[in-house]
Parts: structure tokens; sequence; C-alpha cells
């Protein structure tokens, strides 16, 4: 998803992970509900044509294309990608798919975390959303995908398929741990060769697109794509301090990968687990005990000032930071491996 907001202008106690997040999925949410109500295989004509293309992830793709459509060209466009895009769906899309395709193509959205999935399968053109009168979004599929997609997800090839693309984006997350920034032609060009060459999802184009449901992205100065970390606040401010953006350019320990993966460092998980024995109890109700102590482990490797990072531990509290809550973070300020230090790399 887009990292549309600037963050430069903020104070630390704005830019925390969780709230980011938040500010994210609000933006998602407007943009639901600017969504075209209809679907492209109801009963509709030409004249709606161009709406449907408008929201669409091609019009987005291919901004520079200049003709009309139709619905009869749009319906065979996405029924020719149909296989392809279903291997290359984010994981959060395909989750939601499955339980459309179970709950025979009607599902309310459970909860806010959904919302980027449900909006990419609206600009695939596969769905629609709507809300009731107690604004609770539903999702759905028509019959016309309904039984072509059941068919795809529950193939041999699709599978393996999958696989592949959750190993990948596995991997993805625990390089973005590591680093706090990838840069998108690499990462592209390492699904493409080691993941979908020779297969029928060895489309580019749809790759790209996976990249861009699945992390948050932006672009640098020089306009060109980068992954972010969800916690990364200020991406130029990392940028300034690194020579280069590696990728696989160095080999990770296994226990180094597997934290990362699992979004925590061997050397951070002792630190985050005083913070969580320190705050408990003392922690805003409107986040978590979770939430808390990891937007306080962003900041640290982020490299974030001491004096900041308790300005953000008073903000998360309901109470005044005790000095064990103090000296808490503290250690994690100098003992969290930070962003910009560290080359990254994948066990191959």
């Amino acid at each position: 998803m887009l990292r549309e907001s600037n963050m430069q202008t903020l104070t630390w106690v704005d830019k925390t992970m969780s709230l980011m997040k938040e500010r994210q999925l609000e933006a998602c949410e407007d943009r639901l509900s600017s969504l075209p109500d209809f679907s492209l295989f109801d009963d509709i004509d030409d004249t709606q044509a161009e709406t449907l293309w408008a929201c669409s992830f091609d019009a987005q793709e291919n901004p520079r294309q200049r003709e009309l459509h139709t619905i009869d060209a749009l319906r065979g466009m996405v029924m020719r990608a149909l296989p392809a895009e279903a291997a290359l769906l984010s994981v959060a899309e395909h989750q939601l798919l499955e339980r459309l395709l179970a709950l025979e193509g009607e599902a309310e959205l459970m909860d806010a975390e959904e919302s980027g999935a449900a909006e990419a399968l609206v600009r695939r053109l596969w769905c629609t959303i709507s809300w009731d009168e107690e604004d609770r979004a539903y999702l759905y599929l028509p019959p016309e995908l309904l039984l072509p997609l059941q068919a795809i997800v529950s193939s041999q090839p699709h599978q393996e398929l999958r696989h592949a693309v959750c190993r990948y984006d596995a991997a993805i997350r625990g390089l973005l741990y590591v680093g706090g920034l990838l840069q998108v032609d690499e990462a592209l060009r390492h699904l493409l060769d080691d993941q979908l060459k020779g297969t029928y999802a060895d489309h580019p184009a749809l790759g790209l697109r996976f990249l861009r449901t699945s992390f948050d992205y932006t672009y640098d100065e020089r306009g060109e794509m980068l992954l972010l970390h969800p916690g990364l606040a200020e991406p130029e401010r990392l940028l300034h301090t690194i020579s280069d953006i590696p990728f696989m350019t160095a080999a990770l320990s296994e226990d180094i990968l597997v934290g990362a993966v699992n979004g925590m460092l061997p050397e951070e998980r002792p630190l985050a687990e005083k913070m969580y024995r320190l705050l408990a109890g003392a922690v805003r109700p409107e986040i978590t005990l979770a939430e808390a102590v990891e937007d306080l482990l962003m900041l640290a490797k982020q490299g974030v000032g001491l004096a900041e990072m308790n300005e953000v531990l008073s903000s998360l509290l309901t109470v005044r930071p005790t000095a064990a809550m103090l000296e808490g973070v503290r250690q994690l300020y100098l003992m969290t491996p930070r962003w910009g230090t560290m080359r990254s790399g994948v066990v191959q």
C-alpha cells in the first residue's frame, strides 16, 4: 500500500508504528467508500465501463493508456488474467478470497485489517463492497467468478505456486525487518527469477502488483520505488545514512533470519520481554501492550533519540513512567540493532 502521508513534519509521538498503521487503514477505508457500488459482471452497459476502468489496478499501472473501454473487453481482460492473478494475490487477499469462496461469494469484513485486501480485490475488478445500516462492510464476488476461482484455487499448480509465493513473502518481510527498506526492482527480479520463472504466473506487471498490494511502499527522490517496513516512519532519513540498499548480498544466520521473519531478532527478544513486564497494566486502553512495546522497538531501530523515545513512552501510558520503565527504554535505545547498520540477505 502506498505510504501517502508526509511524516517529516510530525513529532515522534505521532510517528509510531501503531499510529501510522491506523492512518493507513483510515485512508484505505475512505478510498473504499468512493469505489463503484456495481460489479463488472452486473447488468451494466459500456457507459459504466470507464468508471470501473478508472478505479482498477490496470488504469493505475497504465495511466497513459487512452482508449474507450467496453464491458466485454474488461470482462475478457479479467478472465484471461484470472489464474495468474490468483496465484499472485497478497497473503491477506488470498485469505479473504478463500473465505469468499467458502461462503459462496459474500463475506463480512471482520475488522479494519481486511480493508486493504478488500480494496485490492475490488481494484482487480473481481469484487464490490457495500455497507449496511449498522455500517458493517460486506464484500461480494460475482457468480461468474465464483466457480472459475474455486477451480483455480483447488488446483495443484495453484497450490504449488502459492506455497512458493508465501515463502517469498515471508523472506521479504524478514529482509524488511533487518534493513528497513528494499529496492523494488531487485525484489521483483528475485520473485520472477526464483519463484515464477517458467510458470503461468511469470508476469512482471502482476509480480509488481503483488509487491504493491503486499507491502508498504514509497518513491525516493529519483522516483524509484522502495518497499518499506511498516514501522519505518522516515525512509528519507534512513536513505541518507546508507551508501546503498543491499538485498541478497550477504547470508544471514539461521537464527537472525527466523527471528526477522517472526518479527524480532534474537538479541531484541529479552529487551522486548522486559518492556512487556514493565508496561503491563499501564498502557492506554486504545492500544495493546504488544503495540506499545513494538512502537518503542521500532523507534530504537530507526535510531530515534533517547529523549524522543521517553516522550513516546509517556504518550503510551496512563501513568507517569517509572524509573524502571525509563531504564528499560534506555536499554532498548542502546542495545537494539538499528536499520542501516546491518547488511540484509537471505539464506539460499
